[in-house]
């Protein structure tokens, strides 16, 4: 793990930003401070409920959020103000990427901190926690609500519409500890909403920087399997058994009109995947940086990654199992993360674009190359019918023009 101190923020900044930033360097050099933050915790918060209207929700609060950290109610029980207000929180992207985007201009917020400006948190153990946001540690009251989809702040709302509570609970952040958090849906019948909270592990492992790592959560409502309908939007259904075996294979993509499997990492065993809301860290699994032994270390070129997920017992590729469209729906599975083509990314496959050249490995431009490869720590989430990916990449050395 390179262990520099000029981290690789410049080379993110997009021309809007870097004009952005120029318009107040001329304006009298205004800049905005943020004081440091007295033994923190680092958060980062995330929508998970879909907003699909159907005839039985269609009487339902729409999960366009708010979230308050420790409220200041007024004497009807309406929050006032905030020590932390998270607006406009939409549902989640199918990707979290490894920083702050940069260049979102719109009100509406993929996750918090999301590009709301805030003290963000530090690296730690070599790892860009940008994408969490520094909070006060100790006992705090968080609260969402539902809230109207428009681009009016939630304290500027009228009081009637800032009394629509989804969830009303106490978190106990611990000094220097990292949290990702869910707003799930906990059962499918009842619709019931839960925070999911999970203390991650990632920044006290020692994980080498040669290798990918990867776990695995069914974070999907309780009934969802049973209940739920087999088919979506008129497609065949990505639902999945509670309990399912996970298999990878990596791809290279030399032009983009081929494709290849890798030899040596065509349907690897990767564990296992079991639905379960419990604020436990999964085991992390891993494959090579550069698993293309032929190639230059640097940047050997497109990859892909896929993911099939198949109920225990069965394995793909074998004579004495059916292919995966003749499995009764809820047996399989598949998730391709990366650049597709016709090779790659059936159409029994959700789809996931992540970085847009390699998949789960962050290409930048590092030192003087452009680009370079770099491995990164993953985490895929399935939450009914859906796959979400976070990635957390490493520092590396900036750019040299």
């Amino acid at each position: 793990m390179t262990d520099i101190m000029t981290t690789n923020l410049f080379h993110r900044i997009t021309g809007f930003t870097l004009l952005a930033l120029l318009v107040l360097a001329g304006a009298g050099c205004r800049k905005t401070e943020f004081g440091n933050i007295d033994s923190p915790a680092f958060i980062r918060v995330f929508n998970c409920l879909e907003r699909d209207v159907t005839l039985d929700n269609k009487d339902a609060p729409q999960p366009f959020l708010t979230m308050l950290i420790d409220p200041v109610m007024d004497k009807d029980g309406i929050p006032g103000s905030a020590d932390i207000t998270g607006d406009f929180l939409d549902t989640r992207d199918s990707w979290a990427r490894p920083y702050p985007d940069a260049g979102n201009t719109s009100i509406y917020q993929k996750e918090y901190p999301g590009s709301a400006k805030v003290r963000a948190a530090p690296f730690l153990n070599g790892y860009d926690l940008s994408s969490w946001a520094q909070v006060t540690s100790g006992k705090r009251r968080i609260m969402f609500f539902a809230r109207p989809l428009n681009e009016t702040p939630f304290f500027s709302l009228d009081k009637n519409l800032r009394r629509t509570v989804l969830l009303d609970t106490t978190v106990d952040l611990q000094f220097n500890e990292v949290y990702t958090m869910h707003v799930l849906e906990k059962n499918y019948t009842t619709r019931k909403t839960g925070l999911y909270v999970r203390n991650e592990t990632f920044v006290r492992q020692s994980l080498s920087d040669s290798l990918v790592y990867v776990n695995f959560y069914n974070l999907s409502s309780e009934g969802f399997f049973a209940n739920s309908p087999d088919t979506k939007s008129s497609s065949r259904s990505f639902k999945i058994t509670d309990t399912t075996n996970v298999f990878y294979t990596l791809h290279m993509i030399p032009t983009t009109n081929t494709f290849r499997d890798i030899p040596g990492f065509i349907q690897q065993p990767m564990g296992s995947m079991i639905r379960s809301h419990e604020n436990k860290v999964t085991p992390y699994y891993s494959f090579p940086l550069f698993a293309d032994t032929s190639s230059n270390k640097i940047y050997p070129g497109n990859t892909a990654q896929t993911f099939e997920f198949l109920k225990p017992g069965y394995t793909m590729g074998t004579s004495a199992n059916p292919s995966s469209s003749q499995l009764p729906v809820g047996y399989y599975a598949g998730l391709h993360i990366g650049p597709y083509n016709n090779g790659a990314g059936g159409r029994h496959s959700m789809r996931v674009i992540a970085d847009i050249r390699s998949g789960l490995i962050v290409t930048e431009r590092s030192g003087i190359y452009n680009p370079r490869y770099f491995a990164t720590v993953n985490t895929i989430e399935y939450i009914n019918d859906r796959c979400f990916v976070t990635t957390i990449q490493r520092k590396f050395d900036p750019p040299i023009y």
